[in-house]
């Protein structure tokens, strides 16, 4: 099993936009929620798709805002839907913290915007956009296709 990628190391991953676990809202009923009360309100992206991507970590930051600001600087902020393909590559967690994509694509029906992250102990999770992170936090940002 792989290890996850160093923070700054370049990988690269796979994912097929059309089959039905990568689709937004089928990620969310696989996650443990009820996807009646929830809209994805992100681009429709078809096909297979394969690009670089790296974890970086940007400090301390009080909401996903501050993190899309921080992470522009590394690169591009990917589709929600590349968590899918991050876990797949990398199924054994290291447990040194979550690993988020800050893709806010997700909201329940009261407008409460979300983001796909994958917990240190390997979980697939959906968190408020909301919140603040502390600088343990690693993300994933797309690097080139």
């Amino acid at each position: 099993m792989h290890s996850y990628p160093k923070v700054g190391e370049v990988f690269e991953l796979t994912l097929d936009f059309d089959a039905a676990e990568n689709q937004p809202l089928e990620m969310v009923r696989r996650d443990g929620y009820d996807p009646r009360v929830w809209n994805y309100t992100g681009k429709k992206v078809m096909g297979r798709c394969t690009s670089y991507f790296k974890l970086v970590k940007v400090g301390y930051c009080r909401n996903l805002d501050q993190v899309r600001q921080k992470l522009a600087a590394h690169g591009e902020i990917p589709e929600g839907q590349w968590r899918q393909a991050f876990k797949a590559a990398y199924p054994k967690p290291d447990r040194k913290g979550l690993i988020g994509v800050a893709d806010p694509s997700w909201a329940l029906s009261g407008g409460s915007a979300t983001f796909p992250c994958v917990s240190s102990r390997g979980r697939s999770r959906f968190l408020w956009a909301d919140r603040g992170f502390n600088v343990a936090w690693r993300w994933l940002v797309k690097v080139r296709e």
